[in-house]
């Protein structure tokens, strides 16, 4: 009508809580708030309520961010019932005019960047990752190579595979001992899987493909170094964002010398000792 003005805007343009989680930067943005979230609370129980589908055993203390981590310090924590307050006290004790560290929990330094957004030097809790691509990658001859990893999947066995400066995590060697064994082998995985020994030949097939995934991670930590290096000439934010992914690779970089090394220095005795009858005569096989 004359003199009337009708503004319509379509539901895609309206910003709700929806959209934008539904959006392409929805997961980014749930990221973002879980970490939020999760690094400024502590352990804290509630009595139940009806309206909440789990527990409510968290509490908001922003007040912890002006405490620092260090993986080396021993606290107590808790809700003290009589005094209504959250305490944090000291194992160790706190020098005078020193700053008072708390500890976050047993966290690796890739958790503590990507959570907190710094890195823990000499933190005894570091591992360098290996992931499932990594795994099929090295071991893409291996015409059984998917039924394995499926089975593995299955098992709950193809993640948290670690290594550390004290060589390859326990998940990690047994899942490289089943993928050890041949097809015709099958009825034997779940028992690898549990702990059983495999013969000296392939607890070294498994030991070296070991090495060649460590030598495959650090040459990719030296790769991402270099391109660190190489875009150094930022911004002062971006720069010191740099600074903290760099420290973490080159934390990596001396795990995974640490891990060689120890590799080096393993022996496979204990593993001979055990070796089942039914693996003697298997001929051996090398990972690329």
């Amino acid at each position: 009508q004359p003199g009337q003005m009708l503004i319509s805007l379509p539901e895609s343009c309206l910003l709700t809580t929806s959209t934008v989680l539904n959006s392409y930067l929805g997961p980014f943005i749930k990221g973002w708030a879980w970490c939020s979230v999760n690094t400024r609370s502590v352990f804290m129980s509630h009595p139940s309520d009806t309206v909440l589908r789990g527990q409510d055993v968290y509490a908001l203390a922003p007040f912890l961010d002006l405490l620092n981590h260090r993986p080396d310090v021993q606290v107590r924590a808790g809700f003290n019932e009589v005094t209504k307050c959250y305490e944090i006290r000291s194992v160790s004790g706190i020098l005078r005019y020193q700053q008072a560290f708390i500890n976050y929990g047993s966290h690796d330094n890739q958790r503590l960047m990507l959570e907190y957004g710094f890195v823990a030097p000499r933190n005894p809790h570091s591992v360098v990752y290996v992931d499932k691509d990594l795994l099929a990658d090295v071991l893409r001859g291996d015409q059984s190579l998917e039924q394995k990893l499926k089975f593995l999947r299955q098992n709950h066995f193809l993640h948290n595979l670690t290594v550390s400066g004290e060589g390859p995590s326990w998940r990690l060697m047994t899942a490289l001992r089943l993928l050890s064994l041949p097809q015709t082998l099958y009825h034997h995985w779940r028992g690898v899987l549990l702990g059983q020994a495999v013969c000296e030949e392939r607890e070294g097939w498994s030991i070296q493909t070991a090495k060649t995934l460590c030598h495959r991670l650090l040459a990719d930590t030296h790769t991402a170094l270099e391109q660190i290096s190489n875009i150094q000439q930022c911004e002062q934010s971006v720069r010191e964002q740099l600074s903290v992914a760099a420290a973490l690779r080159q934390e990596e970089r001396c795990l995974l010398a640490s891990c060689l090394q120890a590799l080096a220095e393993s022996r496979t005795s204990g593993h001979a000792e055990l070796t089942p009858d039914w693996c003697s005569d298997l001929p051996v096989t090398t990972g690329s």
